[in-house]
């Protein structure tokens, strides 16, 4: 995790103080002077997290910040600033203004390390998934991001109900947020059994400060909670060794001593925003994923996820000494329809084609479009009589089906031809075709084809078979006769 950290102060003793404690935690670091240096180096190295004095020579603290966030190279890089027991209001200025974090000086270098680690982590994920995103956007994958505009959930954990209460009425009013408050000893059970919580908040005391780090680790051990913020406030005479601890067990942000209620609103505000950021960022993700699989006019799996699917199970099912079928449907004179009817009319076709599959075909089955009308079924584990029967109920049930076709109002009569094949037949046209090739032969035989690939090319020339009978049947590999 140690990565580049630029700090910015005007005294060189503090810089260098600074820079041999980071540096021995393997960080790498820059220096400047003042804020405009601090601006234009961050501008150009783009650092990983800033350590800036509250005291610069030529700006606020607050006017750096500002700064920092409004240019697109730097406005994402945490910024810890460090400062002289600043007071309530300044605190919150510099929060608002942009500030990740302030740190009262004197402060323990292991709270300096835990924090930095804390911010670094939290980078790294923002900017893994934001690449990802971009990825997918870039490929056509990925709608553009919308704004924040989510009403967050917020659990409140003190020591006692009536603690918490308390915080959730200090609290009230000044966060969009639905606020439940719960006691120590019932909050794993009262959150993850309620609705997910965007942000947890919770109170440590000198008598709470073990069990509270426990039910830290355990709220982020459990599924419910382990991507939720978790802000701890900690009001205990070990504050900074609690921070520390409560920071490297994987609190998301930290509150130590007298604050004001609404630098605590803010600080959740941030929470909830990043929280609700990173969640949409992970569903794009998991959608751009789900869209480059499946194909956009049937919603089914398209050949891109089909191959490997049917690759894997071809090996294991060889080395396993198993067998299955795979199937390859093709609709009647689909080119008539789309000449006759237009491709409007086409595309229904499939649509209704493949939502007559789906109901016809059990959950464990492999359901694919592979082709413009070409259809891949696989039936793990089936029998050649079971294939041959679900294959032949596919016939009938298209046969039996009206499709429609826009501006007219007789239904088409659609059908479809079918071709199958079992592992078993394709792993005996390798054997058959297993043998020395001869000079300048072109290495095209079966035993040169990946197993899944001779797999198709058997349920292939069975559909031609079906197509030669006079289609609207099934056809098995290595068999004359249409059923």
């Amino acid at each position: 995790m140690p990565g580049n950290i630029l700090i910015v102060d005007p005294i060189a003793t503090n810089r260098i103080v600074r820079k041999v404690k980071l540096t021995e935690a393997c960080y790498q670091v820059a220096q400047a002077v003042d804020g405009a240096e601090g601006l234009a180096v961050a501008r150009l190295s783009r650092p990983d997290l800033i350590l800036c004095a509250a005291a610069l020579p030529d700006m606020t603290p607050a006017a750096f910040a500002q700064s920092l966030r409004q240019a697109p190279q730097t406005q994402s890089i945490p910024l810890v600033v460090e400062t002289v027991e600043p007071g309530v209001d300044f605190r919150y200025d510099l929060l608002a203004a942009g500030a990740d974090d302030i740190l009262n000086k004197p402060y323990e270098d292991r709270l300096l390390l835990a924090r930095l680690r804390s911010l670094l982590r939290v980078r790294e994920t923002a900017e893994e998934l934001n690449l990802r995103e971009g990825a997918h956007r870039a490929l056509g994958l990925s709608e553009e991001p919308a704004g924040f505009t989510g009403h967050g959930r917020v659990a409140l954990v003190a020591p006692t109900a009536e603690a918490a209460a308390e915080w959730r009425d200090r609290l009230s009013g000044r966060l969009s947020a639905d606020i439940a408050a719960h006691a120590a000893t019932e909050a794993i059970r009262r959150i993850v059994t309620g609705a997910p919580p965007d942000v947890i908040a919770m109170v440590l005391t000198d008598t709470t400060a073990e069990s509270g780090l426990q039910l830290l680790a355990d709220l982020r051990a459990k599924p419910e909670t382990r991507d939720a913020g978790v802000l701890v406030l900690i009001d205990s005479a070990a504050a900074q060794r609690l921070a520390a601890d409560a920071l490297d067990r994987g609190a998301s942000d930290v509150i130590t001593g007298g604050v004001s209620a609404r630098e605590i609103a803010l600080r959740l505000s941030r929470q909830i925003i990043r929280k609700q950021t990173i969640d949409r960022l992970r569903a794009d993700m998991r959608n751009g994923l789900r869209a480059a699989l499946t194909d956009p006019l049937t919603g089914l799996f398209n050949r891109r996820y089909a191959m490997p699917r049917l690759a894997d199970l071809a090996a294991a099912s060889a080395r396993g000494g198993g067998d299955f079928a795979a199937m390859i449907i093709d609709v009647d004179f689909f080119k008539m329809i789309n000449d006759r009817f237009g491709h409007t009319a086409g595309d229904g076709v499939l649509t209704r084609l493949a939502a007559v599959l789906r109901g016809t075909l059990g959950d464990g089955d492999l359901l694919a479009r592979i082709g413009g009308e070409e259809f891949l079924v696989v039936l793990p584990d089936a029998s050649r009589t079971a294939a041959q029967m679900t294959a032949r109920r596919i016939c009938k049930t298209v046969r039996e089906t009206p499709f429609h076709a826009p501006g007219h109002r007789r239904p088409l009569q659609v059908t479809v031809s079918i071709g199958v094949a079992f592992l078993s037949d394709a792993l005996a046209a390798r054997q058959a075709y297993d043998q020395p090739l001869p000079p300048n032969t072109d290495d095209a035989t079966p035993s040169a084809r990946p197993l899944h690939q001779v797999l198709l090319d058997q349920a292939d020339k069975a559909l031609y078979g079906a197509k030669a009978h006079g289609r609207n049947r099934v056809t098995l590999c290595n068999t004359r006769s249409a059923a």
